[in-house]
């Protein structure tokens, strides 16, 4: 069994060594920094900031919460399913779509690359109007 210990051990380690800098993971979660350290003190972390967590990290929603191995994603779309059926829900966020892998992992790193500042808003702006255009030369 997890302790809170345990748990805060495995949320710094998402939040200290993941995927993202501390900045970015309030961008992508729309908190302040204040509130990610204050989760980094206190483990006090409602489910949907860490599952967002989980996404920007690249650390499993189930290792974060509960140490089940492995601690990495593999999978996005098994990540969301492992987070809906631990939570007991159906519903996710505007994210969650059925997608293939390659497109599912298409999506995330151009979501990383955005909460990282890799790829600027207009950046984005040209991604996505580059994208429609080939969806309606079909």
């Amino acid at each position: 069994m997890s302790t809170h210990e345990d748990f805060l051990n495995r949320l710094n380690e998402a939040i200290k060594d993941g995927d993202a800098k501390q900045v970015r993971i309030a961008e992508y979660c729309d908190v302040s920094e204040q509130a990610v350290a204050r989760w980094k003190r206190t483990g006090q972390i409602s489910k949907e900031n860490l599952i967002a967590l989980s996404e920007i990290s690249g650390y499993r929603y189930l290792w974060i919460k509960d140490g089940e191995e492995p601690k990495r994603i593999a999978s996005v779309s098994k990540n969301r399913s492992e987070y809906m059926k631990a939570e007991n829900t159906k519903v996710y966020y505007a994210r969650d779509t059925e997608q293939s892998d390659d497109v599912e992992q298409l999506v995330e790193a151009i979501r990383k690359a955005h909460a990282n500042r890799v790829l600027s808003d207009q950046a984005i702006t040209h991604l996505t109007s580059f994208i429609n255009a080939l969806n309606n030369r079909r």
